[in-house]
């Protein structure tokens, strides 16, 4: 009796204590989620959500080839994509491979610059006024225009036929103002020759003399020196 009431509280001691780490690992690992939440700002399953609802984005895009022309839903739809896209990277760390069509929408981004710029060159064509009151004042407008339609033609691969009858009215617009006529620059002024200088006029100044002047002095000196030597020779032997 005694041995199996040892071996009960034996056995409520391994229970109690397999009881406790379970409690422990439990505590633990929502503890560490808790951390996770705190340090990462969101939790996983609004990452899924967040990128979820950028590829639905996408995935409803109609394929970029199938829209040849200006469609303002079709710009926004793309653009609302992309910003699905760009908060699923900032705010929940999101990678490209998150998400499969990327490509897709990289592709309708182009098809969007290029219906943007056609856009932009359609209407700065209509901003030209009709032949009949085009005047040199309106060839900033024309230029302009013609800017316009070679970035749509040249970045963007657009066409005229794209341009439509807009670029029949651009180029008839600059064949009846022709070439600006430039003012010719002013031819620049030769620069003055240096005058000559002028020829010393005055007399040349006579020599002072100095030199033979240092030398009589000198001798002058010698001399008296020797004399006064000489006499004090004879006061000696007088």
């Amino acid at each position: 009796m005694k041995m199996l009431v040892r071996y009960g509280l034996l056995l409520l001691v391994v229970s109690s204590i397999g009881l406790s780490i379970f409690l422990i690992g439990t505590q633990t690992v929502y503890a560490n989620e808790e951390e996770a939440v705190i340090e990462l700002g969101y939790t996983p399953a609004e990452k899924t959500a967040a990128i979820g609802a950028a590829n639905d984005a996408i995935g409803r895009l109609p394929q970029p080839e199938s829209i040849v022309s200006y469609e303002q839903s079709y710009i926004n739809d793309v653009a609302s994509a992309f910003a699905l896209v760009e908060t699923a990277r900032i705010e929940f760390d999101a990678v490209d491979s998150d998400f499969p069509e990327l490509a897709k929408l990289y592709a309708a981004e182009q098809r969007v610059l290029r219906m943007l710029a056609i856009k932009a060159a359609q209407d700065a064509i209509d901003a030209i006024p009709p032949l009949s009151e085009l005047t040199e004042e309106d060839r900033e407008t024309v230029e302009e225009a013609r800017q316009l339609v070679n970035i749509a033609m040249e970045e963007y691969g657009a066409t005229a036929f794209e341009i439509c009858w807009r670029f029949d009215v651009l180029k008839a617009a600059e064949e009846q103002l022709g070439e600006e006529e430039l003012e010719p620059e002013p031819e620049p002024e030769p620069e003055p020759e240096p005058e000559p200088a002028k020829p010393d006029d005055r007399p040349p100044t006579p020599p002072t003399g100095g030199l033979s002047a240092y030398l009589a002095m000198g001798l002058l000196l010698s001399g008296t020196g020797l004399f006064f030597i000489k006499q004090r020779s004879r006061g000696r032997h007088k």
